[in-house]
Formats: structure tokens, C-alpha cells, sequence
């Protein structure tokens, strides 16, 4: 007999996950996950079941799970499939469906797996790789999905990250998605219901909105900066094919986009300054620090009109800025990594210097944390 339930675990690792915290933007990989597990489960019905034309109705229903906790630590959300829910949607087929479930599950990991060890399927079906875009989509190249009590040929723990994913995806085609946030310039309009931004990234997109939010928001604004969170397509050269979704895009207000446009000026200036510009002393400033500098300004440009933007006589770059009754300071290097501190205006306080080797996710988390502090 099937057991009364099934429990599948993953386990988030990176910074914005650590304390149990599952951001929303990662949610639609669980239901991802759970179309990926059907995806195997239906082919391995008809491959034991080749004589019936059609699946049973009721058979994608009948695999269905509940989040019945996040457990502490990196967020590890557990998901639950109860054999009572699987009488109700596929009455009489509970023993078989749970050892295809189970079957599946090993193949679905054995993938996975296979990817680290450039051992890859031959062929996805379209409901896998339609699953396994959206599976891991929102993850940063610092973050994991790991399979908790999985583990592969090399003895350790199996998990999935960008670059496994991506790799996955194509080997079997010439294509795979990715979640882009990040903001750009309005270069053009449609009244079909389309602009055209151009961004640092990915160079020209063109997204998708209303047709009444094209004439309303947008008709007259070219040149504002635009903020969008949005489903990419690229390919295996993360090459810009499409946008697939857009999540959210905005206008950012007149006010805010000027102090982005002086701040992008000031970047730009201090790529200008001759080697010896501090009293003969200073070092050209490294177009990598320059390249980071630009990156923060398209990531969090909520907070251009508080930076301060200095060079730093070894070649690099200095924002400072208050935020809640602390001075922050970050500081990109000549190589591009960077360094966040700061102190309290008011009193005794100080955030000891943190160090970053580029502007991924972990910065950005830290970053975040310390630009909402609310302890007065």
C-alpha cells in the first residue's frame, strides 16, 4: 500500500534566504517543481501503460501539494502529497501513482545530477523545459535549490543553480529564461502597447505594456528612466532573445531621475580624471570600478538623491549617503568588488567594513538590510 503521505523538501542557500525567509518573487518555483515532477510522472504512465491511448482523468490533479512548512535556517520549504487527496481526484490507482511519483522524483534528481556531471538528457519534453524555465528563474549566481536528503555520484547534497539550469535547458534547446529587475531609459513608444527601453544589460528591450498605459504614462516621457522586473529569454550566450513576462514597469518621477541622471554624470566624469589628479597622486579610475559604480545606480536608484559619489586615489570609486540616521559608505574597488560601512550619525555605532567580490545578490541583500534599518 502507497504511504498516507509523501514529503518532498528543498532547501534556498544564499543570503536573502537566510532566517527561513522565502522571498515572493522565488514562490512560483514550487509549482514549477511540482510541474516538472508531472512531467516525469506522465511519461513514465504511458511508457508502463502503452497500450491506453489517454492518461486517466484526473491524473495531473491527483499530484498535488500542500507547503506545510518553512523550516529555520536557509528557507527550506516542505511540500506534502497525501494519499486521501489522491483518492479523491484518481480513485483505485493510489499504490501505482505513488511508485511513479517516486520513480519520477529519482529521474527528476538524476537530471539534475547529471548536469554536474556534463551528463545530460538527450531530449526534454516541452512541459519539462516549459517547467524548468520557471523552476529556478528568480535565482541569483551566489543561490542554490537544494534537494534535501539527495545526494549525487560526487557524495554531496544535489542541487540546482544557474549555471546547472541553464546548461539543462541548452543542451536541448537553443534558448532558456531568467527574472531581469533593473531599470533603464525610455527610447520609444507604441500604441499597440509596447516601449523600448534601453538598458546597460541587454542593450534595447521591448516591453510589453497596456495600450493605455502607453499613452497615459508614457506618451511624452522619452528619455525618463524607466524600473521593470520582467522574464527574459536568452540564449546559451545570454544573448537577449525576448522579454516573456513583465511582472512590473514604471516610470521613475522627474525628480528622482534627475539626481540619477547627475550621478551617472558624476560616474562618468570620474572615468575622465588624468592619472595623478589628487595633488599629483590618484590613479586612473579602473573602468571596472566605473562598470559596478553604474550597476548599484541601475539596481537601487530609489536612493540617487542621497549618494555622494567620490574617486579614490588607488583607482576606484565611493559612494556615500545617509539613510535612517546612519552614514553608509560603499566602496568599489579597481577590480570591481566592493566594500559596505558605515556609522551612526548620532551616537555610538558602526558597521564594520563588509567585503563583496562583485555586485551579486549577497551585496545586495546587505545593502538592503542596512539601507531599511529602523533601530533609532
Amino acid at each position: 500500500m502507497a504511504e498516507e503521505h509523501k514529503t518532498f523538501q528543498l532547501r534556498y542557500v544564499g543570503a536573502r534566504f537566510d532566517g527561513g525567509r522565502l522571498p515572493l518573487d522565488v514562490l512560483s518555483d514550487l509549482h514549477a517543481f511540482r510541474d516538472l515532477l508531472v512531467s516525469y510522472a506522465k511519461e513514465n504512465w504511458r511508457a508502463f501503460n502503452s497500450a491506453r491511448r489517454r492518461l486517466p482523468k484526473g491524473f495531473d490533479k491527483s499530484i498535488s501539494f500542500d507547503l506545510i512548512a518553512i523550516d529555520e535556517g536557509s528557507a527550506m520549504p516542505k511540500l506534502d502529497w497525501s494519499r486521501e487527496m489522491l483518492q479523491a481526484t484518481l480513485p483505485g490507482f493510489a499504490d501505482e501513482l505513488g511508485e511513479l511519483v517516486d520513480r519520477s522524483y529519482g529521474q527528476l534528481i538524476a537530471m539534475v545530477d547529471g548536469a554536474a556531471n556534463d551528463d545530460f538528457p538527450r531530449a526534454l519534453s516541452s512541459e519539462q523545459i516549459r517547467a524548468l524555465n520557471n523552476f529556478g528563474s528568480a535565482l541569483r549566481d551566489d543561490e542554490r535549490i537544494e534537494f534535501v536528503g539527495k545526494t549525487g555520484q560526487d557524495g554531496n547534497i544535489v542541487y540546482l543553480n544557474t549555471a546547472r539550469r541553464r546548461a539543462l535547458i541548452t543542451r536541448v534547446r537553443e534558448t532558456y529564461e531568467v527574472r531581469f529587475e533593473s531599470s533603464g531609459r525610455l527610447v520609444g513608444q507604441h500604441e499597440d502597447g509596447r516601449i523600448a527601453v534601453m538598458t546597460e544589460d541587454y542593450g534595447e528591450l521591448s516591453i510589453p505594456v497596456e495600450p493605455e498605459r502607453v499613452t497615459v504614462e508614457f506618451d511624452g516621457n522619452i528619455g525618463a528612466v524607466v524600473q521593470f522586473s520582467l522574464q527574459i529569454e536568452l540564449d546559451s550566450a545570454n544573448a537577449l532573445r525576448r522579454v516573456v513576462e513583465v511582472f512590473g514597469v514604471d516610470l521613475i518621477d522627474d525628480a528622482l531621475a534627475d539626481d540619477l541622471a547627475r550621478c551617472r554624470d558624476r560616474v562618468e566624469a570620474l572615468g575622465h580624471l588624468a592619472a595623478g589628479w589628487h595633488d599629483g597622486e590618484g590613479r586612473l579610475i579602473d573602468p571596472r570600478a566605473l562598470d559596478a559604480a553604474n550597476s548599484l545606480l541601475s539596481r537601487r536608484p530609489h536612493l540617487a538623491t542621497a549618494y555622494h559619489i567620490y574617486p579614490t586615489t588607488s583607482g576606484g570609486v565611493l559612494f556615500e549617503f545617509d539613510s535612517d540616521g546612519w552614514d553608509l559608505s560603499v566602496e568599489f574597488t579597481p577590480e570591481g568588488a566592493l566594500e559596505l560601512f558605515g556609522v551612526r550619525e548620532d551616537g555610538p555605532g558602526e558597521i564594520s567594513p563588509e567585503s563583496f567580490e562583485s555586485l551579486d545578490q549577497r551585496f545586495l541583500v546587505a545593502f538592503d538590510a542596512q539601507t531599511s534599518r529602523r533601530d533609532a
